[in-house]
């Protein structure tokens, strides 16, 4: 009777040890699952908040845009002038801050970066190389919200 006491008792130990470890490897999967779920839930907030941003800066690019239009006009070193050409720096500090950067222009025509308004030819201008930038283009968290505007050379 005590043997089989001991192996009833044996085969209760065996099972509790069974559950126990299916137990602790669904806690395991759970805790795993939560994890990844309040990663992924963090990543999409962080594009939401990015999505929204890069909104407000592509509204807020044409004005950058037109204080350089407005300089190409005016006498740079008249006080008056010098003070709104410190604003437009500062305002340009800002906006870096936060993560905007002006495409650059220089070299050679990139699609993805670029968008031609025309194609002229240049003898001085390799083919497929920039001559001029007719509008500032803009990234932000490492996207394109604005492809810089630009003459493009046909060469000769």
């Amino acid at each position: 009777m005590k043997k089989k006491q001991e192996q009833t008792n044996e085969e209760i130990k065996t099972e509790t040890d069974i559950k126990l470890k299916e137990f602790q490897e669904g806690w395991q999967r759970c805790q795993a699952d939560f994890d990844n779920y309040r990663k992924r839930t963090e990543t999409q907030k962080l594009d939401m908040i990015n999505f929204a941003k890069a909104e407000i800066l592509t509204k807020i690019t044409p004005v950058l845009d037109n204080f350089g239009r407005a300089f190409e006009h005016l006498d740079i070193t008249d006080p008056a002038i010098s003070g709104i050409k410190q604003i437009e720096k500062q305002l340009e500090d800002i906006l870096a801050q936060e993560g905007l950067k002006k495409i650059d222009v220089s070299g050679e025509f990139n699609p993805n970066l670029h968008e031609a308004i025309s194609y002229e030819e240049n003898a001085e201008i390799p083919a497929d190389h920039i001559i001029t930038e007719a509008e500032s283009g803009w990234e932000f968290a490492g996207r394109v919200i604005k492809p810089a505007k630009v003459r493009v050379s046909k060469g000769i």
